[in-house]
């Protein structure tokens, strides 16, 4: 195994969002395989942060006792080769900025012959989050340092060319599946609803603007205004807008309906244990959720984005509304209404030709790493 490549993955922190759980897959695929792997969290903060396999090393930019204000002040003010000189030691076969934002700067900064790989997991067509943090010719400097950038999407590897004028060297590996989950297919799960006598649909992800939990609980609001009382929500996640949703939820006395969760490292019982699956983000680059509840059988009710078009197949795998509040609302009444609908669905899914599938995934990630 001594002559695996030594890598470097870089990420900003280990909080709750789907790529940060990606790259828990990931660094279990490298552990498992016995790959020289280097993690360098610039945050120390986040829920995976017990998670990262003990075979691989970690290193830390900031500590706890740093706040992000002066993180990020200090990631901002230096440039790229100054940060990668502050925070990088020794010398790598590959160097990957897992995330858009600081990771892509400072690993842009690394003057070694290492091949160095770009992590994209938003749709800079319409969710283009990092504008505030560089300017255009700023952010597209960094990227043509990258040997490869790897888009999590067809749809967000065309907006990244689109953007940014890159073709040649984008490349589009779907988000990597828990090596798990496979074995969810054959055991009994635990129902952790089991008390809940509802139709019980679930939102599994971040609590933030861009996820819109504020729409799906308004329509859901409305849906119950007009004597839809035999229904559950349930919102698993956490974010910087959950207290919020929550005090709304109490104030419109809308709690023996809509309940709150805290964030979950293992989902799937939850997601086994609920009738639907509902993403109503604004853009959706690759939703690792949407994948992993259709892997397991679950029917699914998205919002029209590129990422929920390419996971669903264009609304073969799943239901596909109106991006918007209405939106919602018909999808949510359509499978209500319709409890056929959703053996229809599930009959459609082929898991083994189901191109989002570990095995696939796993090959293109190979053939990038082992060049």
């Amino acid at each position: 195994m001594s002559n695996l490549k030594k890598i470097l993955i870089c990420i900003y922190n280990l909080q709750g969002g789907g790529a940060e759980r990606v790259l828990i897959n990931l660094l279990n695929l490298f552990a498992d395989e016995g790959y020289n792997v280097t993690l360098l969290v610039l945050r120390k903060e986040g829920i995976y942060l017990d998670k990262i396999p003990s075979k691989i090393k970690v290193i830390y930019g900031f500590r706890t006792l740093f706040g992000k204000k002066i993180s990020n002040k200090v990631l901002s003010f230096f440039g790229s080769k100054v940060l990668y000189k502050m925070f990088v030691r020794g010398n790598f076969d590959i160097e990957i900025s897992f995330l858009e934002g600081f990771p892509t700067k400072l690993i842009s900064g690394s003057s070694s012959d290492s091949k160095k790989i770009a992590w994209v997991h938003a749709d800079f067509g319409s969710y283009h989050w990092t504008n505030k943090m560089f300017s255009y010719g700023e952010e597209k400097k960094f990227y043509s340092k990258f040997h490869d950038i790897v888009c999590v999407s067809k749809l967000c590897a065309r907006s990244f060319s689109d953007k940014f004028g890159f073709t040649d060297n984008v490349k589009t590996v779907y988000n990597l599946l828990d090596k798990n989950l496979e074995n969810y297919t054959k055991i009994k799960f635990n129902d952790v609803f089991n008390k809940y006598k509802t139709t019980k649909i679930t939102y599994v992800g971040r609590v933030e603007i861009e996820k819109s939990v504020d729409r799906l609980i308004k329509s859901f609001e409305e849906i119950l205004s007009m004597g839809y009382k035999d229904i559950t929500l349930f919102i698993l996640g956490d974010g910087s807008l959950k207290e919020d949703l929550e005090r709304y939820v109490s104030q419109n006395n809308l709690s023996s309906n809509v309940k709150f969760i805290s964030f979950k490292y293992n989902v799937y019982d939850y997601i086994l244990s609920s009738d639907y699956i509902i993403m109503p983000s604004y853009s959706e680059s690759f939703s690792l959720v949407l994948a992993e509840s259709i892997y397991l059988g679950k029917m699914c009710i998205a919002t029209d984005t590129a990422g929920a078009r390419e996971v669903l197949k264009n609304g073969e795998y799943g239901l596909i509304v109106d991006n918007s509040k209405d939106g919602i609302k018909q999808g949510i009444l359509k499978v209500i209404n319709n409890p056929e609908l959703k053996d229809e669905y599930i009959f459609r899914i082929n898991r083994k030709d189901y191109e989002f599938s570990r095995v696939n995934v796993v090959k293109k990630i190979f053939d990038i790493i082992n060049f």
